[in-house]
């Protein structure tokens, strides 16, 4: 498969005075190989670049200089599902990303760690099961536990996670609605947060930025065909907050910011 993902957040204020926006864009591809009835192999990388841009910081004593800029944050993970029998199958996707603001130091950037989740087969039209991230965040260790659920209510409507290669990600839940064979409106939230290292040019020389939101998302999908998927989304980024960390470890920001609207168009072609 390939995908191309790219998202607008609109012009947001910060509570503490200031506003930010910023734009996003990755590229991704992989592949999934069924090495054995009961297993599945792949790999999967992206490359993904985010672009910020802040206005009336003056209330942070920033000597002109902008909290963060270009985001750059290339990845791949390794893709293994096994059935353990009849109803319970095992998935885990070991990863690595580097997340540095442009002319940062890649090595004191990576992120990486694992997701891991198990599920049940309850009925043919319900699997349930329970996953948690795993994962060492530059300089910090997160766990985010999280439901699994692949729920097919009716014929036209069904209850499950988000794509993990979109821009929602994969810890949430989304409920679609399928109009037609080739179009479905869904809705649903997620978590994200993710960290990243800031270069020696910007206002906290050397340190690590951090991005939290829970993007609430209506998602309007239109297949071509079996192979090709293109999804446009609304989305409201809620409960918002930027963070950044000196050189030092000291908090040398930390706001929360108003909602955020946000557009994102993700395509996915098969094969």
């Amino acid at each position: 498969f390939v995908s191309v993902v790219g998202i607008t957040q609109l012009n947001t204020g910060l509570n503490s005075g200031g506003n930010f926006n910023w734009s996003y864009a990755s590229a991704s591809a992989g592949f999934l190989n069924n090495v054995s009835p009961e297993t599945t192999l792949g790999l999967s990388v992206r490359y993904g670049s985010e672009f910020w841009n802040w206005n009336n910081m003056q209330s942070y004593s920033l000597a002109g200089k902008n909290p963060w800029s270009t985001i750059l944050s290339p990845s791949a993970s390794f893709i293994y599902s096994h059935k353990l029998d009849a109803d319970w199958k095992l998935n885990v996707t070991p990863t690595i990303e580097s997340a540095a603001e442009q002319g940062a130091n890649i090595n004191n950037s990576l992120t990486y760690g694992a997701v891991l989740n198990a599920a049940k087969k309850f009925s043919p039209t319900l699997n349930l099961g329970l996953g948690a991230g795993v994962f060492r965040q530059i300089d910090t260790n997160r766990v985010f536990p999280f439901l699994v659920v692949d729920w097919k209510i009716s014929e036209r409507w069904n209850l499950n996670n988000p794509f993990p290669g979109g821009p929602a990600g994969g810890a949430g839940l989304e409920l679609t609605y399928a109009a037609t064979p080739q179009f479905k409106v869904s809705g649903g939230a997620a978590y994200k947060s993710y960290r990243f290292r800031l270069n020696n040019s910007s206002a906290y020389s050397e340190g690590i930025g951090q991005n939290r939101f829970i993007p609430v998302f209506a998602k309007f999908s239109y297949a071509f065909d079996r192979t090709t998927l293109l999804d446009l989304y609304t989305i409201a980024n809620v409960g918002g907050s930027v963070s950044a960390i000196d050189a030092n470890g000291n908090t040398a920001l930390s706001t929360n910011y108003k909602t955020a609207p946000a557009f994102a168009l993700n395509l996915v072609k098969r094969f």
